[in-house]
């Protein structure tokens, strides 16, 4: 009878495990019924959201699907079992017809584009192949042997996996998309896609993969979600992806004993993974030793087991946070053990008895995020990352920490404290999309081993701005740093977000970011761009052939709105993307401007300071009599849209371009007057090309005609 009680009581616990730990952290809910011993749920339902407890500081696609949010939950697939997909209704509320998810393109109502002073033309990379058109947080990485070479990785929610678009041609034209595979054991992508080449020409893609792990609790059974940070490499260049390799994973761990009156006593540990970067250089003693280096943050959420009565329940969640770091030495196939690069930090809710701490584990309200890896010439390894502090996160005063390994990856020193800034909200205030990541530390070296870090930060002097971009530096290995130096050069309180920073190898650096300064609603964003030829002494942007001296310069030709890209403008990711080759910068971010034309509507758009050719047209044949049959041929547009064709500002035909952006149409030119009449052909991005069409007989002609005819008869009738 005892052994079946506390058997009772281990099911009964478990359950309780699976429930409270999927709601947030204030919720409680009524107990479910029980499983039949030894039955095994395998419902979505009863799956557990690890990232409950910690959803508001895991990155993007994690935090999206912890709140039952993420679009790829919306249609029940079966065998899906990702997360909450119950939560949806609640949280998001079903799909009506006011939340299409289809492209644009209706009409000839197309965004009319204000080219950039200094940059090309937008091009959008990124191609659906489902009615979910979107894709957010690119990452681009440039081959070290081949400047034009170019691959871009991103978050498709047209497919279960990250995709990859690659580049020959500086940009000017991609292919793509590639399915990059999340782990074979797995369920589904994290996102979180990072691009590395190594100086080989391989690339890698690193990025979280998500599972389910079993686990028991006594007598009982469950299954909890876990994640691993995943890798994949190309061999040629991006367009084919090996099975991805596992660097690191997280556990679920149960230290649960019975005591003298039978009772389960113990804790639950749940492990997860986030936010993956990636970087690749030399070992700092093997001698012709390339190194690949992944870092991530591990969380851990842990439960006491209490008791209330005879009932078992759980104990407020403890999330400790510690940034790791993994290497190979054998480019991806086998990976180290991970090794912390600073202290674990701890997070709890409620009180703490003052006895309650670990070893090396220091705070009670604070996380650590975003930690990132660079590589200097000597090869020793920085990492930097955020402290919230003890006064919470997304809130008050945050800290920047890098840590050195002068072995490889092997050990850290102690991390020095970088910056102190006051730390970015969850979201905007005048705005739904997550933010808080613009506030992780984007770190760059130099050709000279100089570090830099741009960071999104409230300013001191201002109460209504939401975030300004800021710049720190070291000239000394990290030993010291600099003040803070604000890059954007706006006057007022408008938004700056997202930055990302590269080092060209000729010691220039570049800088870009998302930027609401045009937008008097303070909804709209261009991205931004600014430079530094002198180690960051002096910012600017200038171009003497167009007499342009700025501090910094805008870069898109339309600007784009977060609420018509994802639904409900929840998010625009967690970063936008920069690389940098000798006199050029890449940029690619998360771009809207479809959405302002259909349905919701997310790419990825791209571009560059040398120009891009514009879109061609050409006629065949350019001249004839109204009516006449023509060849119409378009080449250099967006690929895969609707294009619309006019004649003399009449919409004649309307069609979609091929996957290479062409277009061929066989259309009747509309009776009009003689003389040359506009033929222009438009995407429904906004790309257009103009040609003319000479009409040698036309309208006018009949009517001279008719006249001169009518003249004849009543000269013939006088006679």
């Amino acid at each position: 009878m005892q052994r079946k009680m506390r058997a009772a009581a281990g099911l009964l616990l478990a359950t309780m495990v699976l429930i409270v730990s999927a709601l947030p952290v204030q919720a409680q809910g009524p107990a479910p019924e029980l499983p039949e011993r030894g039955k095994v749920s395998k419902n979505p339902e009863d799956i557990q959201n690890l990232a409950a407890p910690i959803a508001d500081v895991i990155s993007g696609p994690a935090w999206l699907m912890a709140e039952g949010v993420d679009p790829r939950a919306w249609i029940d697939r079966p065998g899906w079992n990702t997360l909450t997909r119950q939560q949806l209704s609640s949280v998001v509320g079903p799909l009506t017809s006011g939340d299409s998810l289809q492209g644009a393109g209706l009409g000839v109502l197309v965004p009319y584009r204000d080219p950039a002073p200094a940059f090309s033309r937008d091009l959008l990379v990124t191609r659906d192949f489902s009615n979910t058109p979107l894709q957010t947080e690119p990452d681009i990485a440039v081959n070290p042997l081949d400047p034009d070479h170019i691959v871009l990785g991103t978050i498709d929610y047209n497919f279960p996996n990250n995709t990859a678009y690659v580049s020959i041609d500086g940009g000017v034209n991609w292919d793509g998309p590639r399915q990059v595979k999340y782990l074979r054991k797995d369920r589904v992508s994290g996102g979180d896609p990072v691009v590395e080449f190594d100086s080989e020409g391989n690339v890698y893609m690193g990025s979280i993969s998500i599972g389910i792990k079993e686990y028991t609790v006594g007598n009982a059974v469950g299954f909890a979600l876990v994640s691993s940070i995943s890798l994949s490499r190309s061999e040629d260049g991006g367009y084919t992806w090996e099975e991805p390799v596992s660097t690191a994973r997280s556990e679920v761990t149960s230290d649960v004993t019975e005591d003298l009156t039978g009772r389960m006593r113990g804790t639950i540990t749940l492990g997860f993974l986030d936010k993956p970067w990636m970087t690749t250089g030399p070992h700092p003693t093997i001698e012709d030793q390339e190194v690949i280096y992944v870092t991530y943050v591990e969380f851990n959420t842990s439960y006491d087991i209490l008791y209330i009565g005879e009932i078992p329940t759980l104990g407020s969640p403890r999330v400790d946070t510690t940034p790791r770091l993994v290497y190979s030495m054998d480019r991806g196939v086998t990976w180290s053990d991970p090794v912390a690069t600073g202290p674990t930090v701890r997070r709890t809710y409620g009180e703490v008895s003052e006895t309650e701490g670990q070893a090396n584990t220091i705070g009670t309200k604070r996380v650590v995020q975003g930690p990132v890896p660079v590589v200097d010439s000597e090869g020793s390894v920085f990492v930097a990352w955020i402290d919230s502090t003890d006064d919470e996160s997304q809130k008050g005063l945050a800290e920047f920490y890098i840590a050195k390994s002068t072995d490889g990856g092997e050990s850290f020193g102690d991390p020095k404290r970088i910056a102190s800034f006051l730390e970015p909200g969850f979201r905007p205030r005048n705005a739904y999309f997550r933010y808080w990541a613009s506030a992780f530390p984007k770190l760059a070296v130099g050709p000279e081993d100089e570090l830099y870090v741009v960071y999104t930060a409230i300013p001191p002097d201002s109460e209504t701005d939401e975030g300004d971009i800021f710049f720190i530096r070291s000239l000394d290995g990290g030993k010291r740093w600099s003040q803070p130096k604000q890059l954007n050069h706006d006057t007022g309180t408008a938004l700056q977000f997202f930055p990302a920073v590269d080092v060209g190898p000729d010691g220039v650096i570049h800088v870009m970011w998302g930027d609401m300064r045009d937008d008097p609603v303070e909804t709209r964003y261009h991205i931004y761009y600014t430079r530094s030829s002198d180690q960051g002494d002096t910012w600017g942007f200038e171009l003497p052939e167009l007499n342009l001296s700025v501090g910094d310069t805008r870069v898109t030709d339309f600007p784009s709105n977060p609420n018509k890209g994802f639904p409900r403008g929840l998010f625009l990711g967690d970063y936008f993307a920069i690389a940098a080759i000798e006199d050029e910068a890449y940029i690619a971010w998360a771009d809207t401007r479809l959405g302002e034309y259909g349905g919701y509507n997310q790419k990825i758009g791209f571009t560059r300071q040398r120009s891009i050719p514009n879109p061609e047209i050409f006629i065949s044949p350019n001249a004839g009599p109204a009516g006449e049959q023509i060849t119409v041929q378009g080449h250099g547009f967006q690929p895969l849209i609707n294009y619309f064709l006019l004649v003399g500002g009449t919409e004649v035909a309307a069609g979609r371009t091929d996957d290479l952006g062409r277009i061929t149409a066989n259309v009747f030119v509309p009776v009009s007057g003689e003389g040359a009449h506009a033929v222009t052909l438009v995407d429904g991005s906004g790309n257009f090309a103009s040609t003319s069409f000479y009409m040698e007989f036309g309208f006018d002609n009949i009517k001279s005609i008719s006249d001169q005819l009518a003249e004849l008869l009543a000269q013939l009738g006088d006679n």
